[in-house]
């Protein structure tokens, strides 16, 4: 059975992976398009393009150290670890830039984005567990158990506006802002705090007896209102959300040669290095919490990991969880009202460097502004946090090497190639060994824009 669950929930992963926010190799690229404000709203106006519609994109990437892939199935390392799994998706359709002259442009997005995080004290995990007793037993010298888990997902729209504040005979200075409309669509979380156990012999069993803890979960409440049938359709599913808004900064500058040739304007093509400082979604997704929403305190006395198996057997929605959960604490409280989730806030720093002849290396770090591991707080954050990119692009192709290494402490080396209208990328390469770390990712775009690289430049070079 536990077998089975892994190897769903590692092919749904997979499957979100191959059709999904890191589209690392267009980062710093002119040659981006719409999508380049994903990673800086300042980048829209120094596109290379007078207009670009970006059909379809999709991302999706996960950071694990639990979760393997062998052939087609999936399993969990075993030994005492501090387990985590993070994993975003932004998907998006129609997303438009415009420029109306090479001073200024205007750029929206439609995207679905979610995150989704889980961490735990160090706890050994296997395969072979089939039951809260079968995770106790293995599980019999760790001091207590402790985590968390945490989901957000949303409907956003981007309105990007940016332009150039100064320029000079061999620089540009770029600004841009975003707004972003968010409708939180999607929210739960867990919480698991220091759960201790003492064990006991019997003449024919070893029991476990809970002796401390607590712990909370919750989820928004359009959930209830689906499951009850008082929402029958998506229409109203979203009708019983909230909406808010986000904000994105940034600015960039671009350096270009000293002496440019008589016949060739600056333009967003012939820089020698590009500078970009962003920060990326400020706010948080607010949402209306379920009824059953609870926190739990103060372990009731006798409560062993038999009982529990029997409270937990048949659990069909957030209620029956609620209940269960209260007869096993002596203190349940409802958490109503709305709670928030903040967004991924980061600050991003890209330096993306021209050597000629269709060559670039790029530079984006990533810095979260706050983590996820807080027990009040619900967070989320990107797995980025350093990404070299090496490049060979033109307007109709592409080939690009992302090395990354994640916040995790994890090191990637990624791939992606452009032809015409398609981006394919994948994060890591270590993905077509026999045995892997589930680690990873993938990236596909879609676009259309003008490809004649004639007429680009020479739209570039016209002095407005």
């Amino acid at each position: 059975m536990m077998k089975t669950l892994i190897t769903c929930l590692c092919f749904l992963i997979c499957l979100t992976k191959i059709g999904a926010q890191s589209y690392q190799s267009t980062y710093g690229s002119a040659f981006a398009g719409s999508t380049s404000i994903k990673n800086n709203p300042a980048s829209s106006v120094n596109s290379a393009y007078k207009w670009d519609l970006t059909l379809f994109t999709a991302q999706a990437r996960i950071s694990t150290n639990s979760l393997f892939m062998r052939k087609d199935s999936a399993f969990l390392n075993g030994g005492s670890l501090a387990r985590f799994l993070h994993n975003n998706v932004d998907i998006s359709l129609l997303n438009f830039l415009y420029k109306p002259n090479n001073k200024h442009a205007f750029a929206f997005n439609l995207r679905v984005r979610s995150y989704n995080h889980a961490r735990t004290a160090p706890i050994f995990a296997s395969d072979s567990i089939y039951s809260i007793h079968d995770f106790i037993v293995q599980n019999r010298t760790t001091p207590y158990l402790e985590g968390f888990v945490t989901h957000s997902g949303w409907l956003q729209g981007d309105f990007n506006y940016s332009r150039i504040l100064s320029e000079t005979h061999n620089s540009r200075l770029t600004g841009g802002v975003t707004l972003q409309v968010m409708k939180n669509i999607s929210a739960a979380y867990g919480r698991v705090s220091k759960m201790s156990y003492l064990e006991s012999k019997t003449s024919t069993d070893t029991l476990y007896t809970f002796v401390t803890g607590g712990g909370a979960f919750g989820y928004s409440s359009n959930y209830d209102e689906t499951s009850s049938g008082t929402s029958s359709t998506g229409k109203d599913f979203l009708k019983n959300t909230i909406t808010n808004f986000g904000l994105s900064l940034g600015v960039e500058y671009l350096l270009y040669a000293e002496a440019p040739t008589a016949y060739q304007q600056n333009n967003a093509i012939n820089y020698q290095w590009k500078i970009g400082a962003a920060l990326m979604d400020l706010g948080a997704s607010r949402y209306k919490s379920s009824a059953f929403s609870s926190q739990f305190r103060n372990v009731d006395p006798g409560i062993t990991d038999m009982t529990m198996d029997q409270k937990f057997t048949n659990i069909q929605n957030g209620q029956d969880l609620r209940d269960s959960l209260a007869t096993v604490f002596n203190n349940a409280d409802s958490v109503g009202g709305k709670f928030k989730i903040g967004s991924p806030t980061r600050l991003v720093i890209n330096v993306d460097r021209s050597f000629g002849n269709n060559l670039y290396v790029n530079a984006d770090l990533s810095i979260n502004l706050h983590g996820t591991s807080g027990y009040k707080r619900l967070l989320t954050r990107e797995i980025n946090l350093l990404t070299i990119t090496p490049r060979w692009e033109t307007i109709n192709w592409g080939f690009y090497l992302p090395i990354q290494y994640n916040s995790q402490g994890q090191f990637h080396i990624g791939a992606a190639f452009k032809a015409g209208p398609l981006v394919l990328g994948i994060h890591n390469i270590q993905w077509a060994k026999q045995i892997k770390n589930l680690s990873g990712g993938g990236y596909l775009m879609l676009s259309i824009h003008p490809f004649n690289k004639k007429k680009v430049v020479s739209k570039l070079d016209c002095p407005e």
